[in-house]
């Protein structure tokens, strides 16, 4: 039996290291090890990896895989295409509750109104062919808020339902 009287590798606690000197030593070894794990990491999962450090000086050093400049273009750009492409479902979910609200109560108005006896009276013709315009107006707005966005499917039903509302108030 061979005991030997070191402790073995022992835990560093995470806390910052006072001296200047050590810490520039740290930073250097952290930062070639990091690099070494990185590297390892991009070429198991063939994933692209990036990281940039600063030295307490200000000088940068970065690790990339293909390139740093690659990895920084990449992230960029799917951050910007996810901000639009959230921004593009809020227009559209935003859209589609107009047009489903704008539905309900042209809906609601034919049950009330159209059901009901015609009117002989001007004044309530037109009232009602104010009604026919404004939802007309908002339907015409939705349609052209959501054009580009939604299967032709879909924006055929809506221009029908346009269609439907023009010859009712005509």
């Amino acid at each position: 039996m061979d005991k030997r009287g070191g402790k073995g590798r022992q835990k560093i606690e995470m806390k910052l290291i006072e001296s200047k000197e050590a810490r520039t030593v740290a930073f250097s070894k952290r930062k070639r090890g990091l690099g070494e794990k990185a590297k390892e990491y991009s070429n198991l999962t063939g994933a692209d990896v990036g990281f940039i450090l600063f030295t307490q000086a200000g000088k940068p050093h970065s690790y990339g895989s293909p390139s740093i400049e690659k990895v920084i273009d990449k992230f960029h750009e799917l951050r910007q295409n996810d901000s639009q492409q959230n921004h593009t479902n809020m227009s559209k979910t935003n859209a589609f509750e107009a047009f489903e609200d704008l539905r309900k109560e042209v809906q609601a108005f034919k049950e009330k109104d159209l059901d009901s006896e015609m009117p002989t009276n001007k004044h309530m013709l037109a009232h009602k062919l104010k009604h026919f315009e404004a939802y007309k107006s908002r339907l015409d707005k939705i349609k052209k808020e959501i054009k580009d966005d939604v299967p032709t499917e879909q924006f055929k039903f809506i221009s029908e339902v346009a269609l439907d509302l023009e010859e009712m108030s005509s």
